[in-house]
Order: C-alpha cells, then sequence, then structure tokens
C-alpha cells in the first residue's frame, strides 16, 4: 500500500516535470498561471531525483521513469549543478562584471550596525576588484565608498525615488540611458563603455518583481488567490519587459553584456528568450547550483549575467556572503 500510495505521488511529480518542459514555450500572456511552474521546476527535479534514488535502492523497475525524465530534463534544461570551480589561473586581459541586488544596502535593517554595509563593499571590491559593477535596487543614501569608480550611471525610474540602479565603471562612458517601464521602479538601464580602445554596451536589469515577503505570513498578503492573481500579472509584465529589452538590444552594434536581477528563474519563458541569442555566463564557467536567493529556504537562480557569444567567458562565481537578500555574482570576460 506504501509504494502504491508513494507511486502515485511519483506520478504526479513526473507529469508536472514534463509540463515544465512546455513553460519556456508558452507566452505568459497567453497563459500567465501556466507561468508558475517555472519557480517550482527546480524542486520538482529534487523531488524526482529523490524517487529515483528510492526506487534505486529497493531495485525497483519504476526507477526508470524517474531517471529517463531526469536525464531529458538535463538535456533539455541543461545541467542543474555543475562541476567544480574553475581555478585556471588567466594571464590574459579580462573584464570582470558583478552584479548584485543591494536591497537598498540593508537600509532599513534593525540590526544595522553603522559602517558594515560599507565595510563589506570595500572588501568585496578590494577582494575582486571588478572593472565594472551593476547595482539594482540601489539607493543613493549609503556609506558605500565607490570613488574608484570614476564613471558612474545612476538612474531612478520617475516618480520612483528611493530604489534605483547603477553602473559603476572604471572605463569611461561614451552614451547611456534608459528604458524606462511605465508603472514601477523596475527597470533596465545601459551604458556604452570605451574598454581599450573598443565599444562594450552594458545592460542592468531589474525585471517586474513579484512582490512576494517570504517572511511574512500569506494570508497578510492577500491569501492565495491573490498572490497567484499577482504572480500571474507580474509574468505578463515580465514577458513584455523581456520584449522592449530585446529589441532595444538588437539596435546596438557594439558587443553586449547583460547582467542583472531578473526575478524569474531559468525554468522561465523569460530565460528561453534570452538565451536563444545570449549566452548565459553560470552555464559556460559557473559551479554548483548557482542560487542566488532563498525564498522559504528554497534556493532559487535568478541573477544572471549573459553576454554576446562573441565574448569569451572565463570564469564565474556566485559570492556566498552578503547582507542583501541576493547574493552577488561575478562574470570574467576575456578583454
Amino acid at each position: 500500500m506504501t509504494r502504491k500510495f508513494l507511486f502515485g505521488i511519483n506520478i504526479l511529480v513526473l507529469v508536472l516535470l514534463l509540463l515544465s518542459f512546455f513553460v519556456p514555450l508558452v507566452a505568459p500572456v497567453k497563459f500567465p498561471v501556466f507561468s508558475l511552474l517555472s519557480l517550482l521546476t527546480l524542486p520538482i527535479i529534487g523531488v524526482n531525483a529523490a524517487f529515483a534514488v528510492y526506487w534505486l535502492v529497493r531495485w525497483d523497475p519504476r526507477f526508470f521513469l524517474s531517471a529517463t525524465l531526469l536525464i531529458l530534463a538535463h538535456i533539455y534544461f541543461g545541467p542543474f549543478v555543475l562541476g567544480g570551480k574553475n581555478n585556471k589561473e588567466v594571464s590574459e586581459k579580462t573584464l570582470d562584471v558583478l552584479s548584485h541586488n543591494v536591497h537598498l544596502f540593508d537600509k532599513y535593517a534593525a540590526d544595522l550596525e553603522k559602517g558594515s554595509i560599507a565595510q563589506e563593499y570595500k572588501l568585496l571590491i578590494d577582494r575582486k576588484a571588478p572593472e565594472i559593477i551593476c547595482l539594482q535596487e540601489y539607493t543613493g543614501t549609503h556609506p558605500v565608498d565607490f570613488d574608484r569608480y570614476p564613471y558612474q550611471y545612476i538612474y531612478f525610474n520617475p516618480p520612483f525615488k528611493l530604489m534605483g540602479q547603477a553602473i559603476m565603471s572604471q572605463y569611461p562612458m561614451i552614451n547611456r540611458g534608459s528604458l524606462n517601464f511605465q508603472n514601477t521602479a523596475n527597470n533596465v538601464i545601459y551604458a556604452d563603455l570605451l574598454v581599450d580602445g573598443d565599444t562594450i554596451r552594458i545592460y542592468n536589469a531589474h525585471l517586474q518583481s513579484i512582490g512576494i515577503n517570504p517572511t511574512e505570513k500569506f494570508v497578510n498578503q492577500g491569501g492565495a488567490e491573490k498572490i497567484k492573481n499577482r504572480i500571474s500579472t507580474t509574468f505578463v509584465k515580465q514577458q513584455e519587459q523581456i520584449e522592449a529589452l530585446l529589441s532595444h538590444m538588437a539596435i546596438a552594434k557594439y558587443p553586449k553584456i547583460l547582467a542583472g536581477d531578473f526575478n524569474n528563474t531559468a525554468f522561465s519563458y523569460a530565460y528561453d528568450q534570452i538565451t536563444a541569442q545570449y549566452e548565459d555566463a553560470f552555464q559556460k564557467q559557473g559551479h554548483g547550483l548557482g542560487a542566488t536567493y532563498h525564498f522559504n529556504r528554497l534556493p532559487l537562480r535568478i541573477d544572471f549575467i549573459f553576454s554576446d557569444p562573441s565574448i569569451d567567458v572565463l570564469d564565474f562565481e556566485t559570492l556566498e556572503e552578503s547582507r542583501s537578500d541576493h547574493l552577488p555574482i561575478m562574470a570574467r570576460f576575456r578583454r
């Protein structure tokens, strides 16, 4: 009886995993609720893996159902967990890009000690020495010293003056601008940088936020139905924002790097649209699970760095400590 019950659950999870194969192919505007699966695909994969191990240990042929679908998912989505860290020494010239949702530099934290955020970022910048930094949920009132970045583009999408975005650079900016998404603080900014005589365009994206606080009870956030509607609306807005972003990027004649907080996973329609044209630096040179955000202990990779295929990715790192609710990520490119 227990095995029959477990197998029933196994079949349900297998069906959900099979359905998740279609999530990147269906535009949220056509079926927004379906897009919810993009946030659940990784745990669904994990449960299927647990079932595969369970049946294998018992030499039960039902093992092959979960194992087969996991192999197909691995081929379809790409690796879920990448190999060991790249420790190769790089002797050539590189371009290091760091991206981080700084959560207003922990401005409203109750336990915030004066200077702690400033010290954290000083250590981060000293240790990693990125030439370019892309910041989301940026606030102008912070104690962090960015003086080593003489070229800065800081933008707050009107009329939202509290939370904005910033591109910090050690290379001159010869052009800059914003896509200005309507009725939201979320936005995309860009800057053209002159790097060793060549021009590279940097995009810093912060796509529509889901707007759910994982530390607060669902009932206090409107209940399950309102949360579902809110998430569905978010995915539709993300689709609109991605379409506007990709159209803007298509016009740019320079090599492009796109970084930021995309508020969705690698199993989403938005991710599929981007990776049809650009490379995910984590998939090229990352290691481990690469999670950048934890939603009620559920690890999610929602922060990304993408680049033109013509730009070689030499390394990618997910940094493991941050006072923000997001972890910083950094990619190293051949210059």
